[in-house]
């Protein structure tokens, strides 16, 4: 039975603007200072993934640009949304097509954001190998824990249950329930308790056993997704596609799938792993100065204090801030408090609604 790769990449990265744009989304970039995000995932998973046997999931309009960066993927991999309706039918769409192509319904997904920052590959690759082994053997949904490092409220938690199985020191538990976004102070909560990781948003399960899921808690997707199934291999596939995704709902499968299900489990990932969401993510990986500032680019600055000031070009000069997200790139100067971050999307669906500033998205 074959492990297949699907790296989830349709996002735009709106909180990385203005670096993230229309033609350079989140994906392209190298927010770390090394490769783009999508090249490094690939590469994280080349020891485990036949690259014919890595799917890249887009929307049709960046298509051409992720092509660029991986040439090297074929044509036929890449999994084209005619409009973006986040993971669950992102998912379903990958399940379709990955089951058509092998012609095998326990073909094992491995469905990976492209925006994580993963240190210790092998151990990675060990528990990756562990849960494909156990989604095809207890016919589950696979999630990959991580041990809280604080509490965090952007990212999902996993209430853990019971051992069910531990291989090679990977363990996998039950889930209890999902939390997605807590509050500060349910986060704290959470820590506190001992019991919770955060949810990676690295998924594992077979062809068969997602779309199961799908359609007992989203027949009107799964309806859809068997239009699509149909229609592979015609001449009308494309237009079915836009037809099925212009009505789809806009859910994460997190939301519609994994809060909801009963076949589901936990693999802890004793890894170090960090999601790379905003620029003041920054913070966790690049070092601070002795007033606790993250500096990319020219600066000077007096009484300049936790704040992220990253600058392509030139100098900025600050004086007397503190815990500020500083941002200039090219025509665009982004400046806010970084307790705000939460803020950014609504300034820029402004913006998507004034022809005078669309240029800048």
């Amino acid at each position: 039975m074959k492990n297949v790769a699907v790296l989830m990449a349709g996002g735009r990265g709106q909180r990385f603007w203005p670096h993230s744009r229309f033609d350079t989304p989140k994906q392209l970039l190298s927010i770390t200072g090394g490769k783009s995000m999508i090249r490094e995932t690939v590469n994280r998973m080349s020891p485990l993934i036949d690259l014919s046997d890595v799917f890249i999931s887009t929307t049709e309009d960046l298509f051409n640009s992720i092509k660029d960066t991986l040439p090297e993927v074929d044509y036929l991999n890449y999994i084209l949304e005619p409009v973006g309706r986040d993971t669950a039918a992102c998912i379903g769409l990958a399940a379709v097509i990955i089951e058509h192509r092998y012609k095998d319904p326990d073909t094992t997904m491995i469905t990976l954001p492209i925006d994580h920052i993963i240190k210790e590959k092998e151990k990675f690759l060990q528990t990756i190998k562990e849960a494909c082994n156990l989604a095809r053997e207890t016919g589950n949904l696979i999630t990959i824990g991580i041990k809280p490092s604080r509490p965090e409220t952007g990212y999902g938690y996993i209430c853990v249950g019971e051992e069910v199985k531990k291989t090679n020191d990977i363990i996998a538990c039950k889930v209890k329930k999902f939390t997605e976004k807590p509050s500060l102070e349910t986060a704290k909560k959470f820590i506190s308790e001992g019991n919770y990781l955060w949810n990676s948003g690295i998924f594992i399960w077979t062809c068969k056993d997602i779309l199961k899921a799908i359609e007992k808690e989203m027949p009107k997707l799964f309806k859809g997704l068997m239009k699509i199934k149909d229609s592979l291999g015609t001449l009308h596939k494309k237009e079915i596609m836009k037809e099925v995704f212009y009505g789809l709902e806009k859910i994460s499968i997190d939301y519609a799938i994994m809060e909801k299900v009963s076949n589901r489990l936990m693999v802890k990932g004793n890894f170090k792993w960090d999601d790379i969401g905003s620029w003041t993510s920054m913070e966790r990986i690049f070092p601070q100065d002795k007033d606790g500032n993250v500096i990319q680019g020219g600066h000077e600055g007096v009484d300049t204090k936790r704040c992220v000031i990253i600058n392509d070009e030139g100098l900025i000069v600050t004086i007397g801030l503190s815990d500020l997200v500083v941002i200039s790139s090219g025509d665009i100067k982004l400046i806010y408090p970084k307790k705000r971050e939460g803020d950014l999307k609504k300034i820029i669906k402004r913006m998507a609604n004034n022809e005078k500033y669309k240029k800048y998205l």
